[in-house]
C-alpha cells in the first residue's frame, strides 16, 4: 500500500483549477492522471503538459497500468470519475486526501450540487469508496469550503 498526498476527481482532469488552485496547495512533486483515453492519446498528453509548471513530473497511466509503485508520499492523482478512483484503491493508492471537483452535467445525469453532476454508476463508486472507509471531500477549489461528499449525495 503506497500513501499519496492527494487523489482528485475532475472530469476536465488538467485544467485552470488544478494547475492555479491544487498544485500550489498541495504542492506535489508529479501529478499522475489517470485516464484511459488520455493514456493512449498523446496529443492530450501534450496539451496537458503544456500548463503543468517544470518543476512538476507529468507522468499517465490507464488504469490497468497504474500500480501503488508509480506513485509515491508526494503524488497528486488525478481521474475523470468515480469509478476511476476506485481502480486507484483497488491498486492499494491510498489518499491522505480525496477530493472531488467537478463532475459537469451530461445526459443522464443529476445535478446533486453546482458542478457536481452523478449518474448511478457514480453512486455505485462513491458508495464503495466510502464503504471502504475513505472520506470522499467535495470542494471544486482550495478557496471552497470543504463538504464531506457522504452529505450530500
Amino acid at each position: 500500500m503506497t500513501n499519496i498526498a492527494f487523489l482528485r476527481i475532475d472530469d476536465r482532469l488538467v485544467h485552470g483549477q488544478v494547475i492555479v488552485g491544487w498544485l500550489p496547495e498541495i504542492k506535489p512533486e508529479n501529478l499522475v492522471v489517470v485516464n484511459d483515453s488520455v493514456a493512449e492519446d498523446s496529443m492530450r498528453q501534450d496539451l496537458m503538459s503544456l500548463s503543468v509548471p517544470p518543476d512538476v513530473d507529468l507522468e499517465f497511466f490507464s488504469t490497468s497500468d497504474i500500480s501503488d509503485e508509480d506513485v509515491g508520499e508526494s503524488s497528486f492523482v488525478l481521474v475523470s470519475s468515480p469509478k476511476d478512483a476506485w481502480e486507484c484503491l483497488q491498486k492499494d493508492i491510498k489518499p491522505l486526501r480525496f477530493n472531488v471537483g467537478g463532475m459537469h452535467s451530461k445526459d443522464g445525469k443529476e445535478e446533486i450540487f453546482e458542478a457536481l453532476h452523478v449518474d448511478d454508476e457514480d453512486r455505485k463508486y462513491f458508495d464503495l469508496i466510502i464503504k471502504s472507509g475513505v472520506e470522499p471531500i467535495f470542494q471544486p477549489t482550495p478557496q471552497n469550503q470543504p463538504m464531506p461528499l457522504g452529505g450530500i449525495l
